[in-house]
């Protein structure tokens, strides 16, 4: 829908996050962007009343795989010592193994948007995929996906040629590599291997970190690279997870869900998962996905609400008086309304004017078995997927 067809919406009655963490009682959309924090409505405006539930800043998943979403958990020991043993053991079953018979390049297009669901249903507006950006993620898709960046699989699948992928990135892009995902010694090695190839450096993103040490630890914040952490994958493959304290005290940590191969499911489960840790507070997990995650990945317009930035927002319902206790606890059925862009995606019919005011039509489903009003252009091609997302349906 043209922009100039849009009306201003303005959320009243709402605990809007804002800037430094402060709450505001209303929020303006104009254009698709924040017009205005604790503003009276003008008089054109589409009114929304949010009933005293939190506002917050579309999430930010900082690692998912979007294709790899469609499967249960797999794993063939009770332990790895490191992610080598557990692609030996992946790789041979493709052909052969009944939940894995989805991974063939038919389905390639609709598990992706499982992928892209599976995150705009759990309150994620923006997703950092480590895979090649297939065609669909360049187009209409259910969440925003970072561009800007370059990987790396691992040293184990890609050795030296790392180098090159490393130093072919532009140095204020993210450049993003498995690394340490494990207990052993090789997976301890991998920080020392990434420093003798020149790959240790301000834009140098390290998924899992498993095995750091603190000295090693400390190694990777001297060269002013991150962390994505990912816990629930981190359990259960490997029995644990990383010391993430020195990488929050510096601000170099995002979190991030992995795919439901190894993770636990989406970017609110593992926020769970974070939490049981007892590592870090609320307010620090809170932070993982949203300024952290802009930070580590370099997109300067995500992760806040604030005047002139992209309205990619949720509303939660308020389970508590603390918005990070809320945000930490929440499972989707708790995300009443998520929205890219200031266009309504997916909402609670309680939400159905957000959807009017960007002039998207909708279409009714049910997610975990609650009503649910979802964009058209999304309910279309979800009515038309061989692989679903679970939990989700359109209803006629």
């Amino acid at each position: 829908m043209p922009l100039f067809w849009r009306n201003p919406l303005t959320m009243v009655n709402a605990q809007v996050l804002g800037p430094g963490g402060e709450l505001a009682r209303t929020l303006r959309i104009r254009r698709g962007r924040i017009d205005g924090i604790g503003v009276a409505p003008d008089k054109s405006d589409t009114v929304l009343d949010l009933d005293g539930a939190f506002v917050f800043p579309g999430l930010i998943n900082a690692h998912d795989h979007l294709e790899l979403n469609s499967q249960p958990r797999l794993k063939w020991r009770q332990c790895y010592a490191n992610a080598r043993e557990w692609v030996a053991d992946f790789q041979p079953r493709f052909a052969t193994d009944p939940d894995l018979a989805v991974n063939h390049p038919e389905t390639l297009i609709d598990r992706l948007w499982v992928g892209g669901l599976k995150n705009l249903l759990s309150g994620v507006t923006t997703v950092c995929h480590h895979n090649p950006l297939h065609r669909p993620l360049r187009l209409r898709f259910p969440v925003k996906v970072v561009q800007r960046f370059g990987f790396s699989h691992s040293l184990y699948v890609d050795g030296d040629r790392v180098a090159d992928v490393h130093r072919d990135t532009p140095t204020d892009w993210p450049w993003m590599i498995h690394a340490a995902e494990g207990t052993d010694e090789e997976a301890r090695a991998d920080v020392a291997a990434l420093e003798r190839l020149g790959c240790l450096a301000p834009n140098t993103v390290l998924i899992h970190g498993v095995a750091l040490c603190q000295k090693e630890s400390e190694r990777v914040l001297r060269a002013g690279a991150g962390l994505v952490w990912c816990p629930s994958s981190n359990q259960f493959l490997f029995g644990r997870t990383a010391d993430v304290r020195p990488f929050d005290g510096a601000d170099r940590l995002a979190l991030g869900s992995d795919s439901r191969l190894s993770g636990a499911g989406d970017l609110l489960d593992e926020l769970r998962v974070a939490h049981e840790t007892h590592q870090l507070s609320t307010e620090s997990l809170a932070r993982l996905v949203s300024t952290g995650a802009a930070r580590l990945l370099r997109l300067e317009h995500a992760g806040r609400i604030a005047a002139g930035h992209p309205a990619d927002l949720i509303v939660v319902r308020s389970a508590s008086a603390d918005p990070f206790d809320t945000l930490v606890h929440a499972a989707r059925t708790d995300v009443a309304l998520a929205m890219v862009d200031g266009s309504a995606c997916v909402g609670e019919p309680s939400m159905a004017a957000a959807f009017t005011a960007a002039g998207v039509a909708t279409m009714p489903a049910r997610l975990d078995g609650a009503p649910r009003l979802v964009a058209r252009w999304i309910g279309r091609r979800v009515e038309h997927m061989r692989v679903r997302e679970r939990g989700f349906e359109v209803v006629h």
